[in-house]
């Protein structure tokens, strides 16, 4: 037998005066919302819908957005800094890496001087007409006096007399010194190779390929030691001058990389076909063949792990080359000292290279799981307000604390989330796909895919001298809260909602009520403001189980605060 008891009728005022920010589980708060569009934590506690942001420009075909001081863009083959033309690279999407006075561009293997604003290939290559001369000389080029040649020492040599002694392989040459008496060992050893123009491409230092040369020896890597018009010197070893007219090629490459980074006045980049990291010379990203055992080589590595890169970042001093379940992160600080760790973890997901973005020393990134933030441990995840929702293919930036990411979910559909870091909140603004974000003074440029160039904040200036850009129109924006009713086992009616809010002038709201989950959302209340002002709206919904509150608008308002009136039915109480 079952003993109840009815208490009577309470009536109670619950009161939210801070919203928290997009949560799409069903167990959300009273203060998060189950859906929303173009809101923003800006006025936090208070409730509020984004800026307006800046449409800038329209491009054909976008192919990628950069800021170094000035903005840069590529549209089809053109580039452009400042908005000028600058010249041409391939109709292909682009990479770009900041690294002194230059921007390099990828996967062109383009090298910009912002300041002279030239554009210049970072590999050259060059084939000889005509003859091609070897000759035994200094590091200079300056070339020795013809040594004698032979496997015993020359008898009465002179001070200064040189001989190539042939009685070892290879052959060594030796300079007389009259103040030993003795045959010293000369221990380095250089080789001019003379052809018209052969040095108008390389300098000293470059790290050079030569093929074709009838001196099998020097068809490999090599240093060019000192370089004229018509020369080039290399460090070998001859026995006497020697010609050929055959063609000899001299190159300057760059690796074929998937991910290119700077760091420590480097350029850093891998390749997933070879599983190998690549480091440029020190300050000089022409030049990535260079061994010399100097600090400041040329560096490579070959990665043993498997699976293809996925993304990479200079953060915390080290460089990160994620792949989808691990990173590989580089220490040291020369080619001497570089050490190549790997710690398994949520890597990057593959097609979302370009959402890692460091935002206050914080760094985020889309892992196959979702968004996640990294500071040198194991990653912490921020993704479970997206509920079950799964998405892919991000893009991010990051201005002023907040981390803006747009993503498809699976469906394809493609949504724009912002994540202020202070506050630990995700917002949701729109359906905006972007293929690119800049950080550029206190604003986020973006480039969709369509070609429009825009800003996040609102600017509509880009380039020195150029026309300013427009202002969108007002902005549509609504939340949707969780399910009213659903967490309490008492007969409680919610009476009444009072909306407390400011709103600018023109500006208009819908407060809108689902009943039970019916899917039909019915307007109760629906204001145009004339003037800016304050106003609480009271709604007064229809008995059901549960009920949510919408509330839409067009243009700027605050939210200060949602009140909730409930009754209390009768309270059950069961005594068996």
């Amino acid at each position: 037998m079952k003993v109840t008891t009815l208490n009577g009728l309470n009536t109670s005022r619950d009161m939210i005066r801070q919203f928290q920010g997009y949560n799409h589980e069903l167990s959300a708060q009273e203060n998060e919302f189950f859906a929303m569009q173009n809101m923003s934590s800006d006025f936090y506690p208070l409730l509020s819908p984004r800026k307006k942001r800046g449409v800038l420009a329209s491009f054909d075909k976008p192919n990628g957005l950069f800021a170094k001081e000035k903005l840069m863009w590529v549209n089809g083959s053109n580039l452009y800094y400042n908005g000028a033309l600058i010249g041409q690279v391939e109709d292909s999407s682009k990479q770009f890496v900041s690294m002194g006075a230059y921007v390099l561009i990828f996967p062109d293997k383009k090298r910009f001087h912002t300041k002279t604003l030239s554009l210049e290939s970072m590999e050259a290559s060059f084939s000889t007409s005509g003859n091609v001369t070897y000759t035994l000389a200094k590091q200079d080029g300056t070339p020795y006096d013809t040594p004698a040649i032979s496997a015993t020492a020359p008898e009465e040599p002179k001070d200064g007399d040189l001989w190539m002694d042939t009685s070892s392989s290879p052959h060594i040459l030796k300079q007389y010194s009259a103040y030993s008496a003795a045959w010293v060992q000369i221990i380095t050893t250089y080789i001019k190779i003379g052809s018209e123009n052969i040095g108008t491409l390389f300098r000293e230092g470059d790290g050079v390929t030569i093929q074709g040369s009838e001196i099998a020896e020097l068809n490999t890597d090599i240093l060019v030691q000192s370089s004229t018009k018509d020369s080039i010197v290399v460090i070998g070893l001859l026995d006497e001058t020697q010609m050929q007219q055959t063609p000899v090629t001299i190159s300057r490459t760059v690796p074929d990389m998937d991910f290119v980074v700077e760091a420590n006045n480097r350029c850093w980049g891998c390749n997933s076909a070879k599983h190998e990291i690549y480091a440029c010379k020190l300050g000089d990203p022409l030049n990535w063949h260079c061994f010399a055992g100097l600090s400041t080589d040329s560096y490579a590595v070959t990665i043993g792990s498997d699976g293809d890169f996925t993304g990479a970042v200079s953060y915390l001093d080290y460089v990160l080359f994620f792949k989808e379940d691990k990173v590989h992160i580089v220490q040291g600080t020369a080619p001497a000292n570089y050490h190549v760790s790997e710690q398994t973890l949520r890597g990057v997901e593959k097609g979302s290279a370009k959402s890692l973005v460091i935002v206050d020393e914080t760094l985020l990134y889309k892992s196959p799981d979702g968004i996640c933030a990294y500071t040198g441990g194991q990653p912490a995840a921020l993704y479970r307000p997206f509920g079950g929702v799964r998405y892919k293919n991000a893009v991010a930036g990051g201005v002023s604390g907040k981390y803006y990411v747009s993503m498809q979910d699976l469906q394809g559909d493609v949504h724009l989330f912002v994540y202020d870091l202070s506050r630990g909140l995700w917002h949701r603004e729109d359906n905006l796909a972007v293929t690119d974000f800049v950080h550029l003074g206190q604003e986020l440029y973006y480039l969709s895919p369509g070609g429009t160039l825009g800003t996040m904040l609102g600017s509509v200036g880009f380039y020195d001298g150029g026309n300013a850009g427009t202002e969108e129109e007002a902005v549509n924006w609504y939340v949707e809260t969780g399910d009213f009713g659903m967490d309490s086992p008492d007969q409680k009616t919610i009476s009444r909602f009072l909306l407390r809010l400011q709103a600018d002038q023109g500006t208009s709201i819908t407060v809108s009520m689902q009943y039970d989950s019916s899917g039909v959302w019915k307007a109760m209340r629906t204001i145009t403001f004339t003037k800016k002002q304050s106003f609480t709206i009271p709604v007064i919904p229809q008995r059901c189980d549960h009920m949510r509150l919408r509330i839409a608008g067009t243009g700027a308002c605050k939210i200060f605060s949602l009140s909730k009136e409930t009754e209390g039915g009768s309270e059950l109480h069961g005594t068996f």
